[in-house]
């Protein structure tokens, strides 16, 4: 991973920043050097919108706090997050590698068999992330995943995604606001629902496989509100074999449930996705009856 010529129009203590990595609607991806340690990190830095009051400032430190705790192999490391100047900011561990959205824009899809991988690697993360921290990502999409050099995926922006949907809660002039990617976003956060848990992330993980075995998001075609109007009412997704006839069976029947629409038909917890991912590693397929007409966000035909 490497920096771009373009120079920031920030400074920041302690850190040469040397380039830019990339840039989204919240945030701008700097590579930069840790003079203190003499080590290159990534820092992400978030737009000014989100500096408002002190009390957004003391939510970004405590969420902060909380993602610096997480250490597992498969979530990229926070080192700190702190405030200056206006700004947000992350500084993270500089994975040189690509995102699943990369990989995507590149190849079109991913092997069912690498998807499986990504899938179980992203379940470990944030079973991990909930079990031990009660930590809910909000944001579980492609470009939310990563591969580095030795082909060990990570999940990225765990805490931010969050903070900044609980800043936005206290900012009443972004109240109409929804924080997320419409084609991966879980009903309850398209309702606003506050109380929201693992659950969540089971859907938009589910809707991210969606998209990397078949090459097409949750509704394709559809515009932003759309396409939340169809995650939360009457309207189904093609069954992905129509999209890649090799897919089994119980791959269908695992997306199925991930992506139910009410949190309560989804599988409770990490625990019980990784032990379906199990049996399909296995060849033990617990077949299932399909869920209710229209209750998940994909249709799965017979067979």
């Amino acid at each position: 991973m490497t920096g771009t010529s373009e120079q920031p129009g920030f400074s920041l203590p302690n850190f040469e920043v040397l380039g830019l990595l990339g840039r989204g609607g919240m945030a701008a991806v700097w590579k930069a050097r840790q003079v203190s340690l003499d080590r290159f990190v990534a820092i992400k830095v978030l737009s000014p919108q989100f500096a408002s009051t002190a009390e957004d400032i003391r939510q970004f430190r405590t969420e902060a706090q909380t993602a610096a705790r997480l250490k597992h192999p498969n979530i990229v490391e926070v080192y700190d997050a702190n405030f200056s100047d206006g700004f947000y900011y992350f500084v993270m561990e500089l994975v040189d590698g690509y995102t699943m959205g990369e990989l995507l824009r590149r190849k079109g899809d991913v092997p069912i068999e690498d998807a499986m991988v990504i899938t179980e690697s992203v379940a470990v993360a944030l079973d991990y992330a909930w079990t031990f921290h009660k930590m809910v990502h909000c944001d579980i999409k492609p470009d939310n995943i990563m591969a580095d050099a030795d082909g060990t995926v990570k999940v990225t922006d765990l805490g931010l995604c969050r903070t900044l949907s609980l800043i936005k809660e206290t900012d009443a002039k972004e109240t109409d606001e929804i924080l997320g990617t419409p084609a991966y976003m879980s009903p309850e956060q398209i309702y606003g629902d506050t109380t929201i848990d693992c659950r969540s992330d089971i859907y938009s993980l589910g809707a991210s496989i969606y998209h990397l075995i078949t090459g097409y998001t949750l509704f394709q075609g559809l515009d932003n509100d759309a396409m939340m109007h169809a995650h939360v009412g009457n309207v189904q997704s093609p069954d992905p074999r129509e999209f890649t006839p090799g897919i089994k069976p119980g791959i269908v029947m695992l997306l199925e449930r991930m992506l139910a629409k009410r949190p309560e038909q989804r599988f409770r917890n990490w625990v019980q996705v990784l032990t379906e991912i199990k049996r399909l590693q296995d060849g033990k397929i617990v077949w299932s009856s399909p869920l209710p007409p229209f209750s998940s966000s994909i249709r799965r035909n017979s067979g």
